[in-house]
């Protein structure tokens, strides 16, 4: 199909920006750490069974040692390191500054892609990324962010984890393309990154002393009913999405595309929340729209 990878790409920006806000809710309650240890818990569990449903087992036994051994990698990049400090960001500078900081991934994406992939972006691409992202910055500098000190650390913090965040994203990004290559389905290769996360965070947690707050943490119905939500739309069903977009169009085109998830996030709480629509946030919205046509009509 054409543009698939593409489509694919915008689907994984609507479910990640889902995802924020409800994980956004959950890590305000239970705690960034104990966050991440639940969700991957939880999505591995959905994509076990969704494997079995669909191939007959719950792990992806037909996936080659290079394959197994880039996909985990990917998951210790990707989970273990960038989600980590993205949620402590997330939670200390709330939704929208996080997902600015994220967006930055699309950039090392593509510097690690040019490494060790060999890809390659005409200048039509390059311009449609720098859109994208200005469009992003200039909708993100439209909203006020919250200045309240956070218990989970300073603003600068939780700036240095986004940037942070955004290169262990870039290199999780291109590792699972590594990974995918040979034809591995998209929903093998989530599985085995969400489980080499989740194996690198449990295994951490006992020295992190913080295996005393989870029976509190899953005792809060709130907080672990809208984690479950989080985790079907962000590592279930959205890097299920993202796994098939790298796999059917370059990294950085499709990290770009995922980089207008906070203009949906803004969209959501807009509706939901009856949050205003500035105008620089609607030229900002119309900007990221318009580079990612640029990065549509650049596969052509």
């Amino acid at each position: 199909m054409r543009w698939a990878g593409e489509i694919a790409a915008v689907g994984t920006a609507f479910c990640w920006a889902c995802a924020a806000n409800l994980f956004l809710s959950a890590g305000r309650r239970m705690g960034s750490v104990q966050l991440n240890r639940v969700r991957l818990i939880v999505a591995a569990l959905f994509l076990s069974a969704t494997l079995v449903a669909t191939r007959g087992a719950a792990f992806p036994t037909w996936a080659t040692r290079p394959q197994l051994g880039y996909l985990a990698l990917s998951g210790l990049a990707g989970f273990a390191f960038g989600d980590s400090l993205y949620f402590r960001g997330l939670v200390i500078l709330g939704a929208g500054h996080a997902a600015l900081l994220l967006s930055l991934a699309p950039v090392f994406a593509a510097i690690f892609a040019r490494w060790w992939l060999g890809e390659t972006l005409g200048p039509q691409a390059i311009v449609g990324m720098g859109v994208t992202l200005a469009g992003l910055v200039l909708v993100q500098t439209s909203r006020r962010q919250n200045s309240t000190p956070h218990r989970e650390g300073s603003a600068a913090l939780g700036v240095a984890c986004g940037v942070l965040a955004s290169v262990g994203a870039a290199a999780g990004y291109v590792l699972s393309k590594l990974g995918l290559q040979g034809g591995l389905d998209a929903l093998s290769g989530t599985l085995v990154r969400v489980l080499s996360g989740a194996a690198a965070i449990w295994i951490v947690a006992p020295l992190q002393g913080g295996l005393r707050n989870m029976p509190a943490a899953l005792r809060d119905r709130v907080a672990l009913r809208t984690t479950v939500a989080g985790a079907v739309f962000g590592p279930f069903v959205g890097v299920t999405l993202s796994l098939f977009a790298l796999q059917h169009s370059p990294a950085g085109i499709a990290t770009s595309i995922f980089a207008c998830s906070p203009i949906f996030a803004i969209a959501l709480g807009t509706w939901f929340h009856r949050e205003p629509l500035g105008v620089r946030m609607i030229v900002g919205a119309s900007l990221a729209v318009g580079g990612v046509v640029l990065l549509f009509s650049h596969r052509a």
